[in-house]
């Protein structure tokens, strides 16, 4: 069998939802050690697990899973590493059950993102509609600011009038005329 040499094809193929949960782990062939782990995302292939002690990619374990109040147990692969500690472990076999338990928790995990990303997108749409009230009732610091500008509009003289006088008094306004902006430098 070839080895595989691009980093796309160790991606998921399934959808990974985020999750917390934790893991056991025991590489095999067994030692009778078992790994903690804290799940990081699922999906129907396999998982991504922090793990305090780094796996070696290709190493074959048993995984117990537990995520809310479901429990499954699968024969993994780690089929990348990140950092020290993030492992993804492709599951390599599930039991029937297993099988079953795993896609109603991704169900579940599924209807809980789209429920999530609905909410945002009501809490977005109700901060738009506020700014926007803010705006047209000139509460929002944006309106009032615009507002003190205009106030102070007869207080500045405008740009024109000043190179006018300049060009009417008969000199060169490149050489007399002197900007309403002074460049400071604060870090010299």
């Amino acid at each position: 069998m070839p080895e595989k040499t691009n980093a796309d094809d160790v991606r998921p193929r399934n959808p990974r939802f985020s999750c917390g949960g934790v893991a056991k782990i025991s590489l095999l062939p067994s030692n009778g050690i078992f790994l903690p782990g804290k799940i990081r995302n699922l999906s129907l292939g396999g998982c991504c697990v922090d793990t305090p002690m780094p796996i070696e990619c290709g190493a074959r374990a048993e995984i117990v899973v537990h995520v809310n109040s479901a429990s499954f147990r699968a024969v993994g692969e780690v089929r990348g590493i990140r950092g020290n500690s993030e492992a993804g472990i492709e599951f390599v076999y599930l039991s029937r059950g297993g099988k079953d338990l795993l896609a109603d928790l991704i169900a579940e995990l599924a209807r809980l993102q789209a429920l999530i990303h609905q909410l945002k997108a009501a809490r977005r749409d109700a901060e738009m509609e506020s700014f926007r009230t803010q705006l047209e009732d000139g509460k929002h610091p944006a309106a009032m600011w615009s507002e003190r500008l205009r106030s102070l509009e007869g207080f500045v003289p405008a740009e024109s009038s000043e190179t006018d006088q300049v060009s009417s008094a008969g000199g060169d306004p490149s050489k007399e005329a002197h900007p309403l902006v002074t460049p400071v430098s604060l870090f010299s």
